[in-house]
């Protein structure tokens, strides 16, 4: 029994989370469902779906087909827009890369590609008295072999066994490229559908980047942009034979 939709229960309003859970009914690979699919994957009764689903269409967030079948309305799109504008990405990666800074005592940068460009978006810089002289929050620089650029270049589809490789083992390295003595560590980030957000990076002076270090740095980053892509809506499979297998 669905019981009294106007029920509060647990401070929530029952008939809230049942019309929710209708919108969440539907995805990437149920973009449009039947009454019967929505009663199946909501556990809902279909006089109650129908009820719920002529105040989601009233307000724009459900459109019911000719042929009987629902999919989401365009209200949907408005909410998402206006998510996307006020979203900061930068308050979601702040923490991840504290904790990588804390982990591994290395600066780490944040840089997204513009066109021909790399910029950085967010820096969290390392205790370390001596750290490398790399990139502060703003600056710009064209794209090279450095490991953010390497990773940005080869998930935006760039051609080269270089980038075929970078896109096989997910992350990038460079030693010397934009600072001499520097060293650096780069995984992709990712959001949904699969977007490229930019790339997640530990630097520091080459003496501190041995092999042993680097494949630690390496296991923390993949971790890391795992753990956001999935915070981000994105699918973390591309992450997953290397953070399973080492």
């Amino acid at each position: 029994m669905d019981g009294d939709l106007r029920l509060e229960q647990k401070g929530g309003v029952i008939a809230l989370e049942r019309g929710l859970s209708i919108l969440s009914a539907f995805g990437n690979e149920r973009s449009a469902l039947r009454l019967t699919d929505i009663a199946e994957i909501t556990g809902l009764n279909k006089s109650t779906i129908l009820r719920l689903c002529v105040s989601l269409e009233r307000q724009g967030f459900i459109k019911r087909r000719e042929d009987g079948w629902f999919q989401l309305g365009a209200a949907l799109f408005h909410l998402g827009s206006a998510y996307q504008r006020s979203f900061q990405i930068v308050d979601v990666i702040d923490p991840v890369m504290q904790a990588l800074v804390n982990e591994f005592n290395e600066c780490s940068t944040f840089t997204v590609r513009d066109g021909n460009s790399v910029v950085c978006l967010h820096k969290v810089e390392s205790s370390q008295g001596i750290r490398d002289a790399g990139s502060s929050i703003g600056d710009r620089y064209d794209l090279n072999n450095g490991a953010s650029s390497q990773v940005l270049r080869a998930f935006s589809g760039e051609d080269g066994e270089n980038f075929d490789q970078i896109r096989d083992t997910i992350h990038a390295t460079s030693f010397g490229t934009l600072y001499p003595d520097a060293a650096a560590i780069a995984c992709p980030l990712f959001g949904m559908g699969g977007d490229l957000l930019g790339a997640l990076q530990l630097s520091g002076p080459q003496y501190r980047f041995s092999e042993t270090a680097m494949a630690a740095m390496k296991q923390g980053l993949l971790h890391a942009v795992a753990g956001l892509t999935r915070s981000l809506g994105g699918n973390t499979d591309i992450y997953r034979t290397n953070t399973d297998n080492n």
